[in-house]
Formats: C-alpha cells, structure tokens, sequence
C-alpha cells in the first residue's frame, strides 16, 4: 500500500511540474522579444488631432505619418480614428505620440461592408493619393511639448 501510494505522489508532483512548467512558459512565451533592447528610444511628444472625409467623422480610419527625415529603427507614429473624427498618435506605447521633426500624412479607410453574415473590411474608400506617402499632400510638423494638429479635411 504504501509503494502504491508513493507512486501516485509522484505522478501528481510530476503532472503538477508540467503544468507549472507550461504555465510558466505561456506567462513569458509572449515577452520574448519584448525588453527595451540595446537601442535609446527617441522622444516622442503627445500629439492629438481629427480627420473628417466630406465633413464626415472617419470612425476606424487609420492615420500614418511618414518621417521626411527618417531614423533607423523608430516605429512611425500611427492612429485609429475615434467615432467623433479624433486621433491621438502613438509611436512606441498607446497615445505616447511623435517624435519631433516634419512629416506626410496618409489616412486610409476601409468601411466595414456586410458579406453574408460576416462583417469585413470593404475597400478603402478615400481618394487614392491619400494612401501613400509619395502621393499625399497633407504634411504636419511635430514640435516639441503638446501638439494640437489642424483638423484635416479630406475632399
């Protein structure tokens, strides 16, 4: 009785290790690559603004800006449109905001259309120009300290 019972003492300490050990390992899978790294992050500065197409409110557009000078290894600053037409960009952590100097400003937006019972992104809806950065004529300059953006208004 007593072998019996050391046996299924170390089946249980043995599954118990495999589980720990898998939940250990599913805790930091996803932080692998995640330390700050080797490189200095550049400053970044609160920037916030809105967007409207027509005088319409963009909910779930995508801004982007493109660095006119750009510098190896920073993310470009990016943002989801608000309902109401607002954006607040982010560069390294949410709404953080972007690094100073001058930039080009695509805006993309893709309404949901309804597919059957899905609910997809249709085609994006602005004028093309506005997609790239080789084509878009909106340009902003990120100063130091809070930026409040113009409102952008797409035609």
């Amino acid at each position: 009785m007593v072998g019996h019972s050391c046996r299924f003492l170390k089946r249980v300490l043995a599954s118990r290790r495999v589980v720990v050990g898998a939940a250990l390992l599913a805790i930091t899978l996803p932080c692998v690559g995640c330390g700050k790294g080797g490189a200095a992050r550049v400053p970044v500065h609160p920037v916030a603004g809105a967007v409207k197409f027509r005088g319409q409110a963009m909910n779930g557009a995508f801004v982007a800006l493109h660095p006119k000078n750009p510098t190896d290894g920073v993310p470009a600053p990016r943002a989801s449109v608000a309902p109401d037409g607002t954006f607040t960009l982010s560069t390294h952590d949410g709404n953080d905001g972007a690094p100073e100097g001058e930039y080009v400003v695509t805006v993309q937006w893709y309404k949901p259309v309804k597919v059957g019972k899905d609910v997809v992104g249709g085609p994006n809806v602005l004028p093309p120009k506005y997609a790239s950065a080789s084509t878009s004529d909106l340009k902003i300059t990120v100063a130091a300290g809070e930026n409040h953006l113009k409102p952008i208004l797409l035609r």
